[in-house]
């Protein structure tokens, strides 16, 4: 322990001695650690960590799927029937559970507002093993079935309700006597008789009504809900699946093949819980880490070639020590001792800028991304930043370990002068260790130009409408008051004028959802003349999206008509039925023909005697439905005069989208849209209130989070590898002193030793880029499909691309090399050859 206090000791004299070094070691080994760490906090806490559930590996989610000539439709939800027939049916479950998202105002707080809220069936919590903070969930008797209502997203009629910790301090002030409170919910009083605990969360709801669903129905209609499941003892995800499957074969074959009938062309397949949740974002998560893992080793190498040249100066001091007696094991200690002091310190610096960092980061990742709201700093992140201290340590400890075993001792006690002696071996590990920041460097780069051209192209891609002075909210209408089809479609109509007349806006109109990227919601159809489609091409016969819009929407939203008229007043309830449809509907279904006055009968009601036929009155260019990175599905749009006759009650249009285009500035509207909306109904809030630019500019947040941090740590990399690059060509220059005074007195012209030294440092960089350039080039053989899906479609490997990293890199490098190439040629050939 003496000997260690002893080695501590002169470890601090020696880094004192030296500050300004010192100090350039620590920030650039910090700089690396906490990049690193910040974002393996958002990965440990968003794919890494637990969910906070009971066994949360034995949970997991179940979906259907249709298979349909070279189409799979993946995650498609539930109807009622199918979740009755799983409960029933399934041996390798030991707990299944349905439930439908939905949204409903609720007042009984401090204000009406519209909430999420789970319409869940009583063995939901049980499953997740999570017991209330306050309270009780509700029982199997609360949750007893009621008549389904067809299409519907709200089931039932609950009693009681059980909010979320949020909800609960937010709306009702933490008031610890809130059970038992009589609360309205969609206009229906229910008593609060549960409260979840901090930061439970499930598929992101924000309360839990019961379902009371009826599992006895005869439809199969209403495919719009979620189940998950608990695995029962010894059976495992692949052991469900394939129970699954012979279950799936089994009722196809007792059934008629009638649609969305489960058959082995309509699977179903179940996924673990968490490795459902946390989808895609865990590639593009670990994606990061990586890159981010490349700064890091930039940064050691940095500080190893900044050891290796400072262990060079130690030469007689190591000769001085070992001849008074200290052993090479114990000299090797101390270099030991001095590396795991810095990367200690590099550490504590680097959790500090993880505390800055994290905050930034946590910022930036899209509001859709699980488990934003758990990202923190960690026990295991401070593990993780200590390991990487640790993992630096011993790296950069190497090379002044290394040199000191080959140093020789006589020569450099002989060597009165304390002159720097450092061999040609060392200087080309200096130099191997700069190529390799170069080639580490030029990937990062590659990578965020590859990103930054993908945010800048989703930015200007055409999405189908004029997104300028356009304001959009949204507003949840009341089952319980707007049950009837007359009343609801009252209220919208005259919201729709009231909003019309409000100064400044240009038009006004009404839609049921709108989105540049929203979940498909296929929709059979039948053209008139052509045969009726069979089980087996259902999804040949399917719209991807099917939209219910008000008179002059597509007009209002600025879609480019290329035949035909947008919806008008005059589209009612009693007027012939029409339909708008867009250009991939009629690529799909008319590749060959004007589809205008065509009729298409769709199944948008389960009542066989209410699928009228709707004849194709307009063809809008495609708007952006499936991501800005991807063309559009087929879409139809039906005017919503004409669909609440469809259904009763009329669910599908309890939620709508107002969007309102301004003269200028569509903010500035928002007060008097919600003195229009308050007017005509006081107790409905606004909700999801946003510029339509906004929702551009929400589109492309992972893109926008990519390339963000994509160039902060290219740019990292760049400059710790320019200084990386500057450090060995000074060292360079100081040890050939003496040559280019020689080379000066014998009549060598600057430029001349300027070029020497630029040609040097030009190997060194072409041989980096080179390096670089094959890594890239491995990376997209390899991994080419999934950089692909992380990239948007653009590839790593574009020839004009590489060429001009390679450039930039190139240049930035040889730039930091003009400094020692300068200096070279101011040295005084007297003052060099005197120091000889």
């Amino acid at each position: 322990m003496g000997a260690l206090l002893l080695d501590l000791r002169y470890s601090l004299r020696m880094m004192a001695k030296t500050p300004g070094l010192t100090a350039i070691l620590a920030t650039t080994l910090a700089l690396g650690i906490g990049a690193s760490t910040t974002i393996f906090s958002v990965v440990s806490s968003v794919v890494l960590e637990d969910l906070p559930y009971e066994q949360p590996d034995r949970i997991v989610r179940l979906y259907t799927e249709f298979h349909g000539g070279d189409q799979v439709q993946r995650n498609f939800p539930f109807s009622v029937v199918e979740m009755g027939e799983i409960q029933e049916a399934c041996r390798s479950c030991d707990l299944v559970a349905g439930y439908f998202p939905g949204s409903a105002p609720l007042s009984g707080g401090d204000r009406p507002v519209r909430i999420s809220v789970g319409y869940g069936t009583h063995q939901l919590l049980p499953l997740l093993g999570v017991a209330p903070l306050m309270g009780r969930w509700f029982d199997a008797s609360e949750d007893s079935a009621q008549k389904w209502m067809p299409g519907a997203q709200i089931v039932g009629d609950p009693s009681v309700v059980v909010i979320n910790y949020e909800i609960w301090k937010g709306l009702f002030g933490g008031d610890p006597q809130i059970i038992g409170r009589r609360v309205e919910l969609d206009a229906i009083p229910v008593t609060i008789v549960g409260v979840m605990p901090k930061g439970f969360k499930f598929a992101d709801m924000e309360a839990w009504v019961p379902a009371r669903l009826d599992f006895n129905m005869p439809e199969r209609s209403g495919h719009n809900g979620g189940v998950v499941a608990r695995l029962a003892p010894g059976a495992t995800v692949e052991s469900l699946n394939q129970e699954l499957t012979a279950l799936v074969t089994q009722w196809g074959t007792r059934d008629a093949p009638t649609f969305h009938t489960i058959s082995p062309r309509h699977p179903i397949v179940a996924v673990g819980y968490q490795r459902d949740l946390i989808g895609s974002i865990s590639t593009m998560l670990w994606m990061l880490q990586a890159a981010v893992l490349f700064v890091l080793l930039i940064s050691i190498v940095n500080v190893a070639n900044l050891l290796l040249a400072k262990s060079e100066s130690r030469n007689r001091e190591i000769a001085v020590r070992h001849a008074l007696g200290a052993s090479r094991r114990r000299l090797l200690r101390q270099f030991v001792t001095e590396s795991l002091l810095l990367g200690v310190l590099g550490a504590g610096l680097g959790l500090l800028v993880t505390v800055w960092a994290l905050d930034g980061v946590t910022a930036l990742i899209p509001s859709s991304a699980p488990r934003a709201t758990e990202i923190s700093l960690d026990g295991t992140a401070v593990l993780f930043a200590i390991g990487c201290a640790m993992f630096a340590s011993l790296l950069f400890g190497l090379a002044p370990i290394v040199h000191a075993k080959k140093t020789d001792l006589h020569g450099a006690l002989k060597d009165g002068s304390g002159r720097m002696t450092g061999s040609r071996a060392r200087l080309r590990a200096r130099r191997v260790l700069v190529i390799i920041e170069i080639a580490l460097a030029m990937v990062l780069v590659i990578g965020c130009t590859v990103m930054v051209r993908t945010f800048m192209r989703l930015q200007r891609v055409e999405v189908g409408f004029k997104p300028d002075n356009l304001l959009t909210f949204g507003i949840n209408l009341p089952l319980r008051t707007y049950e009837h089809p007359t009343a609801s479609n009252l209220f919208w109509d005259r919201l729709e004028a009231n909003l019309r007349a409000m100064p400044g806006v240009e038009s006004a109109a009404l839609v049921a959802g709108f989105s540049v990227d929203r979940g498909r919601n296929i929709e059979t159809i039948r053209i008139v003349g052509q045969p009726e489609p069979s089980a087996a091409d259902e999804m040949k016969w399917t719209v991807d999206y099917v939209n219910i819009v008000g008179a002059n929407a597509l007009t209002t939203l600025g879609t480019r008509f290329i035949k035909g008229r947008d919806f008008s007043d005059s589209d009612s309830g009693t007027s012939p039925r029409v339909i708008i449809v867009n250009q991939a509907f009629v690529a799909k279904f008319f590749p060959n023909e004007d589809p205008l006055g065509h009729e298409v009968v769709t199944y948008a009601d389960p009542d066989v005697s209410k699928r009228k036929a709707a004849r194709i009155v307009g063809v809008i260019a495609d708007m952006k439905n499936a991501g800005l990175d991807k063309p559009a599905g087929s879409e139809l749009f039906m005017p919503r005069a004409q669909f609440v006759t469809l259904r009763d009650p009329p669910f599908a249009t309890l939620v709508q989208h107002a969007i309102i285009r301004s003269g200028d500035a569509p903010e500035q509207l928002v007060p008097a849209a919600s003195r229009v909306v308050a007017e005509l109904d006081p107790s409905i809030p606004l909700y999801e209130v946003r510029t339509m630019n906004d929702l551009m500019w929400e589109a492309v947040a992972r893109p926008r989070f990519l390339a963000f941090l994509l160039t902060a740590f290219a740019a990292l990399a760049l400059l710790l590898a320019a200084v990386g690059i500057y450090g060995v060509m000074a060292h360079t220059v100081a040890q050939r002193t003496h040559e280019i005074g020689l080379r000066v007195a014998l009549g060598a012209q600057p430029s001349h030793v300027r070029a020497m030294v630029l040609r040097q440092a030009a190997s060194l960089v072409l041989l980096g880029v080179a390096l670089g350039l094959g890594v890239v080039i491995l990376l997209q053989i390899a991994l080419g499909d999934a950089l692909k899906s992380l990239f948007f479609g653009e590839q790593l490997s574009q020839p004009i691309l590489l060429v001009a990293v390679a450039l930039v890199v190139a240049a930035t490098a040889l730039l930091a090399t003009w400094l020692p190439a300068r200096r070279a040629t101011k040295v005084e050939p007297t003052v060099a050859l005197r120091s000889e």
